[in-house]
């Protein structure tokens, strides 16, 4: 054998071993209807983070106090973003008022769920399914904004876990937005049965801390073939957050093995 093919042969043996991931950067922030600014200057804030996917909840399209714009739009316009998608959950002032996210990356389906609810806002569940060409594999991202009545909360976290249950078990998921419940609730003990929160698991090391006055999480399935790199709320010295919305953007970047 030539010293040349000893030399390769080795390093052929070591390539095929080697088991790549790929970043995957999730934002998910209550834009409070973009009644203190508009999807322009809330776009310009996000921009520097470059997530992949923003989950944004309190969204208002072509309402009146939005002067009729399409905050989702123009959100993703700013952003440089062809993938974006809104879900009503009411009528409102002149428009309509809900959930929605934007990607970067292409989609293969969009999926849509009416959760259990009270009065006149009705309670969404929006699913984007990325395309397989991204990562290899089947990754879903969820956004929800759940209501802050306690009375209704068994109801919705009971449906949150049958839907969830639709699909594959080895699938990718994540779940995001505001869930409108604290580290410290039943609530909370009951979602973290099933789902990792990125939060936890990038700032204290598995430790139980519950002291964070959190309500906005990014939650992720029990799968091994993703891994938490970073997870923080935006709340730097670049502009006053508190002039864009009542909530801190919450972002947390993921290894996608």
């Amino acid at each position: 054998m030539s010293k040349l093919k000893k030399v390769l042969l080795p390093l052929m043996i070591c390539g095929a071993t080697v088991s790549w991931a790929k970043e995957f950067k999730m934002m998910t922030y209550n834009i409070y209807g973009a009644r203190l600014t508009n999807g322009q200057k809330l776009g310009e804030s996000i921009k520097p983070y470059a997530p992949d996917f923003i989950s944004l909840q309190e969204v208002d399209k072509f309402t009146k106090r939005s002067n009729f714009r399409d905050v989702t739009s123009d959100i993703a316009k700013v952003l440089g973003y062809d993938y974006y998608f809104f879900k009503k959950s009411r009528d409102y002032d002149g428009g309509e008022y809900g959930i929605s996210f934007i990607s970067k990356y292409p989609l293969e389906k969009i999926y849509t769920y009416e959760l259990p609810s009270e009065g006149e806002e009705r309670r969404q569940l929006v699913v984007a399914e990325l395309s397989k060409k991204t990562f290899g594999k089947k990754v879903l991202v969820m956004n929800t904004h759940l209501d802050f009545k306690p009375s209704i909360k068994p109801e919705e976290m009971e449906s949150l876990d049958l839907l969830t249950k639709f699909f594959d078990k080895d699938d990718i998921k994540f779940i995001s937005g505001d869930f409108n419940f604290l580290p410290s609730t039943k609530y909370y003990g009951q979602m973290t049965k099933d789902w990792r929160d990125t939060y936890m698991e990038a700032n204290f090391s598995g430790a139980r801390s519950l002291s964070d006055p959190r309500i906005d999480y990014i939650f992720g399935s029990q799968s091994k073939k993703w891994k938490v790199k970073s997870s923080y709320f935006i709340n730097d010295a670049t502009q006053d957050w508190t002039k864009l919305s009542d909530h801190l953007p919450y972002i947390t970047t993921v290894d996608i093995k």
